[in-house]
């Protein structure tokens, strides 16, 4: 057996009708509480990773970041350099 469409129409709009009829499962077993076995804590999750993955690429990753750092520095500074030139121009008029 086919299912039929079912159109709702309303502002001139022709919408299919949907069918909001479902069931929540049940699950008797969980309860708002957790008392099993504890979860680490995040604390002890980051010692973890720091202890024994973070240090391999720490280096690289430092000198990469003081890249990027270099490279953004230099526009700001002669932005700034330029802009006392500039001041400078201005207050000896």
């Amino acid at each position: 057996m086919k299912p039929t469409i079912q159109l709702n129409q309303r502002h001139g709009l022709r919408m299919p009708k949907t069918d909001c009829n479902f069931q929540v499962a049940s699950m008797p077993s969980r309860g708002g509480r957790s008392y099993g076995s504890r979860h680490a804590s995040i604390r002890a999750v980051s010692h973890d990773y720091f202890k024994n993955e973070a240090r391999s690429m720490f280096a690289a990753e430092a000198a990469f970041f003081s890249v990027i750092v270099i490279t953004a520095a230099v526009p700001l500074i002669n932005t700034a350099m330029a802009l006392v030139h500039l001041v400078r121009s201005i207050a000896a008029i």
